[in-house]
């Protein structure tokens, strides 16, 4: 192996142990946020010692001394509330937060490529009280002691302690399976861990081994047998051993106190009858992980095939209607099954692309935290749905939206323990995170009990910047909407959170970006809920063809409640530029699809009624000419390959090569129809 491949190996496991702290940190962060309101469980407690412990063990094996150092000490504060000698906390929460937080950048640190990082000196001091939290206990002297005569000489009885030895010895038989190795540990670290707590005698038993021709590349067969002279505790040497898992067996004996080692027999790796120690855990029967680590471009490039595939399939089922080819023929049963099988494939590539949004939902932990006590606030998160994946596309671009709205949250919302004490509120203001799928959408909120939106005071500061102009008319939503605009600020002065005019219009870019919508609803004194609805994937979409002016389209069918057989003779003229079609008990808003494209529809030529609905469950009808087909499109994004263009959002290629722009339902009930009822006002 040449010096540049082992390179590339080591970087390879360097980034499996950077992914590994990573799950690790997302572990310890949610145990830590839960561990207050279970203080008692000590399963959390050792759940957080495992991660700790974890990364302390893979730092040492790359040599980031700052690391395993921090590591180390937070592991013994830990250990401390593991054996009760101290208990959990509202203090000692705060101070393991900070902890993981200070983790979380050596981390970062590590990973940029520092050789090197400090840890904030009030941390590791905060750690460093619970190690000396208990004072040493003092014997107080007896009082009028007697003393005995004996032979006429006075004698006093001194109390003499025999300190029994503290040293003892533990025989080792230790064994390694493959994946040990696979996972680029090593035997010999843990030799030297055992070495550090003492004096050890190793020896490796070969008679396992097989002849030359009947070794396997893929078997361990060496036994380790190791003497272990150590003053420190058996729970040490057990630690040493948890790191590797199930990847080591060893079997643990206390030897006798006045044993001489010479004359100590290490046990035989040979089966034989003896009984069991009761301090040695039966080895758990290792499971096949259920988990494979893959490339995320990997993932990226399959996604990019899949796409391909389906764009191919759609050129056979053009080829076969442009030949006359029956759906029910031979060859028209085999691209259905095909077709199937494909839709199929293309779910489950999707799915290996979805995270859970908890990854995002915790990193605003320390948002939360953060921000709370810069403001100098109290605030309680609470997270709900995160277990709902998104697309990995989406979910790295949600982070800095929900993270500008939560600060915005705590520091415009959520008000001071005192005023909301005066309220008759709770001092401790309540930050909701909530996630979960509604109508094939992911639906995130975000919602406080602060003191809500004041829509006077928002249209006052939009008059002042020139947002808008004095007596303009605006109703509620469109007044809240004002806050997305550029330069928009309630805050009078700039501080370390708020008042430059910048954070909300950067959420609604981005959020535009990835195909999301937002929406504001609010009450003075109760809160406020902004509710960000986001596609599961950017990659395809299910949609259906029409057609318009001649023109193939698609239009979304999580948009289409139903489609009927469109009457012209049923549709009535409302008001300038404004029709009325009837449906069930009522009716609904037209709109023609000729109107999209700046033609001047006939109501003639329109056959189709899509009944359309868009996130706030608004309806109205969709009149288009003919519909061609119903399928799955991969989505290509308009303003990257060519620019924006209003009513559209994205676009697909057909099977026949054409390419068909995807409708933009929300455009249809925003801009088109607001755009109508301004002509209507300016016509009276």
């Amino acid at each position: 192996m040449s010096a540049e491949d082992f390179s590339d190996d080591m970087d390879a496991i360097r980034q499996i142990f950077f992914d590994e702290c990573d799950e690790q940190l997302a572990l310890l962060e949610e145990e830590l946020t839960t561990l207050g309101d279970e203080p008692e469980n000590g399963e959390k407690i050792n759940t957080i010692f495992r991660c700790v412990h974890s990364i302390k063990g893979g730092a040492a094996a790359f040599g980031m001394d700052d690391l395993v150092k921090f590591s180390h000490l937070f592991e013994s504060v830990l250990d401390r509330f593991r054996s009760g000698a101290c208990t959990v906390d509202a203090d000692s929460i705060a101070t393991f937060l900070k902890c993981k937080d200070a983790l979380y950048d050596i981390v970062a640190a590590f990973k940029s490529g520092a050789q090197s990082y400090e840890v904030d000196p009030g941390t590791t001091a905060e750690l460093e009280q619970y190690l000396h939290s208990d004072a040493p206990v003092v014997e107080p002297e007896p009082e009028n002691v007697e003393m005995d005569d004996i032979f006429g000489l006075s004698f006093a009885p001194v109390k003499i302690e025999i300190d029994e030895p503290t040293e003892q010895q533990y025989s080792i038989v230790m064994t390694v399976s493959p994946q040990l190795y696979e996972r680029g540990d090593d035997v010999r670290n843990i030799l030297i861990a055992l070495d550090g707590l003492g004096q050890c005698q190793v020896t490796v038993d070969i008679d396992p081994v097989p002849e030359l021709g009947d070794i396997s590349p893929c078997q361990s067969y060496l036994v380790w047998e190791i003497l272990l002279s150590t003053a420190e505790p058996r729970a040490s040497i057990d630690e040493i051993f948890e790191w590797s898992g199930d990847d080591v067996h060893a079997v643990i004996t206390r030897l006798p106190d006045h044993a001489e080692a010479e004359a100590v027999a290490v046990p035989s790796s040979a089966p034989r009858e003896e009984k069991p120690d009761p301090q040695v855990k039966n080895p758990v029967e290792r499971k096949d992980s259920a988990t494979v680590r893959v490339d995320i471009q990997r993932i990226d490039k399959l996604v990019d095939l899949i796409g391909e595939l389906v764009i191919n399939q759609g050129a056979i089922q053009s080829q076969m209607r442009r030949n006359k080819v029956l759906g029910d023929s031979i060859l028209g049963n085999v691209v259905t099954a095909q077709e199937q099988l494909i839709h199929e494939l293309q779910e489950n590539v999707i799915t290996m692309r979805a995270y859970p949004i908890k990854t995002v939902f915790q990193k605003l932990g320390r948002v939360v935290r953060e921000t709370a006590r810069l403001t100098g606030k109290q605030v309680r998160l609470v997270l709900e749905g995160e277990d709902t994946e998104v697309d990995r596309s989406i979910l790295e671009k949600l982070s800095d939206p929900l993270t500008h709205m939560v600060r915005n949250a705590i520091d415009h919302g959520i008000e001071e323990a005192e005023t909301r004490a005066q309220a008759g509120k709770d001092p401790e203001g309540l930050l909701r995170l909530r996630a979960f799928q509604r109508s094939g959408r992911i639906i995130v909120e975000i919602q406080d009990d602060g003191a809500g939106l004041d829509p006077d005071r928002i249209y006052k500061k939009a008059v002042e910047k020139k947002i808008i102009e004095q007596g303009q008319r605006l109703d509620r939503e469109e007044i809240y909407s004002l806050i997305f605009e550029p330069g928009f600020s309630t805050v009078a002065e700039v501080t370390d959170v708020s008042g430059r005019g910048v954070g909300m219009d950067v959420v609604k870019q981005s959020l535009q970006q990835i195909n999301g919508r937002i929406f504001i609803s609010s009450a003075k004194g109760k809160g406020t809920t902004f509710s960000i609805s986001l596609p599961f994937t950017l990659s395809v979409i299910e949609g259906i063809i029409f057609k318009a002016e001649g023109q193939d389209f698609v239009i979304p069918v999580n948009n289409v409640l139903e489609t009927i057989i469109y009457d012209a003779t049923k549709a009535f003229h409302i008001g300038e530029g404004k029709y009325g079609y009837p449906y069930r008990d009522g009716y609904l808003s037209v709109i023609y699809a000729a109107e999209i494209l700046g033609s001047v529809p006939d109501g003639k030529s329109q056959k189709i009624c899509f009944v359309i609905e868009n996130e706030n469950e608004e309806k109205t009808a969709f009149i288009v000419d003919k519909i061609i087909d119903h399928s799955r499109f991969v989505v290509k994004n308009l303003e990257e390959n060519y620019r924006k263009i209003s009513c559209f959002s994205t676009a697909t290629i057909l099977g026949d090569g054409n390419v068909a722009f995807i409708l933009d339902v929300e455009f249809l009930f925003g801009e088109l129809l607001k755009k109508r009822e301004s002509l209507l006002e300016e016509t009276v």
